[in-house]
């Protein structure tokens, strides 16, 4: 099928509600190559499916936050029953969005800053005063012998 306006339109639709180029195909019954060829081609076509894959990741980040603040209701069962519900909280949901929003503070692996040439100069110059400190005094020529 070709890429018409309204086939475009339905697809960027379901993808900015998915974030899924699969899905969004298949709603709008288009290939995946024709998309993406779509995409190689017109500009706007591609501006249009980054604006909608930030869409949906807004709403998936949004959902994580729900579940790991505010968490998700439970039903608790009794024999077979149920008795009531508890509320979940997903811990991990909440550290990756620490670690998106505050990586400084909480990425596994921290970044080191970036060098600063003025404070290796100077580390280099009180290595060399250290090492010249340690080296043994310099030992008298002796006479050259004619």
């Amino acid at each position: 099928m070709t890429p018409t306006p309204h086939r475009r339109k339905r697809f960027l639709q379901v993808l900015a509600d998915t974030c899924n180029v699969t899905t969004a195909c298949a709603a709008a019954k288009l290939s995946r190559s024709q998309v993406y060829g779509l995409r190689g081609r017109d500009p706007g076509f591609r501006q249009a499916m980054e604006e909608a894959i930030e869409a949906a990741a807004d709403t998936l980040e949004a959902e994580a936050r729900r579940r790991a603040v505010d968490g998700v209701e439970q039903p608790v069962f009794f024999q077979g029953e149920q008795c009531g519900a508890s509320r979940r909280y997903s811990d991990s949901l909440l550290m990756f969005l620490l670690k998106a929003h505050r990586p400084a503070k909480f990425r596994e692996h921290p970044i080191a800053a970036p060098p600063d040439p003025a404070a290796e100069d100077a580390a280099r110059e009180d290595l060399a005063r250290r090492l010249q400190r340690l080296a043994p005094p310099p030992t008298p020529e002796e006479p050259a012998s004619g």
